[in-house]
């Protein structure tokens, strides 16, 4: 006979189902719940409670938690203090010595750079330049200015990761950053996302309200993280997937956004299945932030099928299901609202719209788990 799993709720039952995005989904799970059982019912969905990356995020999850129950409600969030040390490396586990002038308290989150010759901290949401590694060989990425976390991503997507600095490399370092200040691979802080993905969203609500020892876990209201005791009740709020939807609100034409994303995301965004679908309309009903966007896809000038940056077509939402064909079809491809419903068009590559890039999340690692 089975037996069915039931949580202890400070109010109801909630009914689970599982499910598996690639670009984030959001879900509320309205009853009012301690933030362990919130965690363990978002697991349990095969999801995690939700982290908030930029002002773009907390604004998303504002309105949707104003959609879903209401103003003036609080939701949990996955940020809580963490348990393991409070200052790591990026590439290798957890950092042995900080700086004496390094102070995370209050919900600070300070990140490392090389400065005037000197490993100094500073707010981990400053863009700086920074340096990758791959074995012993060191890059400095100049010509691009990122976040500790953006800068984080960048390393291991085309190198192995930030740069690790000890007393016999740092002279190496410094020689190569070019009296740069630039960010390398370390990170303190006390306060982790459940998550374990690296973001540098700290928008307190002020500081007067974080000084409770006993407030360890988060909440949203009003863009604005609170810090609250892990034993009282609030909603859930769950997501899935490991890519963001980023609104680039910019007019510019499809080749323009093809590069844009390229440079600053990871790249213009790939519908590919009809979870994505869903995800991208669920941010666009959410955040109103208009009804045409150019998306990732292209029309093979030579063959004539559509394809994305490194595949051909194989889901699609084309409008009335119909494929733009040549020669009379544009070459470019958007997602346009029609009627309330989110189809694909065809459009002219050459006009400027606002677009869709794509963010792949980064994650931090501790030694002993990911």
């Amino acid at each position: 006979m089975m037996i069915p799993v039931v949580f202890m709720l400070c109010s109801g039952f909630f009914h689970f189902t599982l499910a598996s995005n690639r670009l984030r989904f959001f879900s509320f799970l309205q009853n009012d719940v301690q933030w362990i059982t919130g965690k363990n019912g978002c697991i349990t969905m095969n999801r995690s409670l939700v982290t908030l990356y930029d002002e773009d995020d907390a604004y998303f999850v504002h309105k949707f938690t104003e959609s879903q129950l209401g103003d003036n409600k609080r939701s949990w969030l996955g940020l809580h203090m963490s348990q393991h040390n409070v200052s790591t490396w990026s590439s290798s586990g957890h950092f042995t010595s900080s700086l004496p002038d390094v102070d995370v308290t209050n919900g600070q989150q300070i990140c490392e750079a090389i400065e005037n010759n000197t490993r100094k901290g500073f707010n981990c949401s400053d863009r700086k330049p920074f340096m990758c590694y791959r074995g012993s060989n060191y890059t400095m990425i100049e010509k691009e200015t990122k976040n500790w976390c953006q800068a984080q991503h960048y390393c291991r997507k085309h190198f192995t990761d930030l740069v690790n600095v000890s007393n016999e490399t740092q002279n190496d370092v410094i020689e190569k950053g070019k009296n740069e200040s630039f960010w390398i691979g370390v990170m303190h802080d006390e306060w982790e996302w459940e998550d374990k993905s690296c973001s540098t969203y700290r928008k307190w609500s002020d500081n007067k309200h974080n000084v409770n020892s006993e407030e360890t876990c988060t909440q949203e209201l009003n863009l604005k993280l609170y810090k609250n005791k892990c034993e009282n009740c609030s909603p859930m709020l769950c997501s899935t997937g490991t890519v963001r939807i980023k609104v680039i609100k910019e007019n510019l034409t499809w080749e323009q956004a093809f590069d844009y994303c390229k440079a600053n995301h990871s790249r213009l965004l790939q519908i590919e299945d009809a979870k994505d679908q869903e995800a991208v309309e669920q941010w666009l009903n959410i955040s109103n932030a208009g009804d045409t966007f150019w998306i990732g896809l292209r029309q093979s000038r030579l063959f004539g099928f559509w394809i994305w940056s490194d595949k051909t077509v194989a889901y699609n939402n084309w409008k009335n299901s119909t494929i733009p064909q040549m020669p009379m079809s544009n070459n470019c491809g958007v997602i346009k609202k029609d009627n309330q419903t989110w189809s694909w068009s065809d459009e002219n590559c050459f006009l400027p719209f606002p677009f869709l890039c794509e963010e792949e999340i980064s994650y931090m690692k501790y030694k002993g788990y990911q």
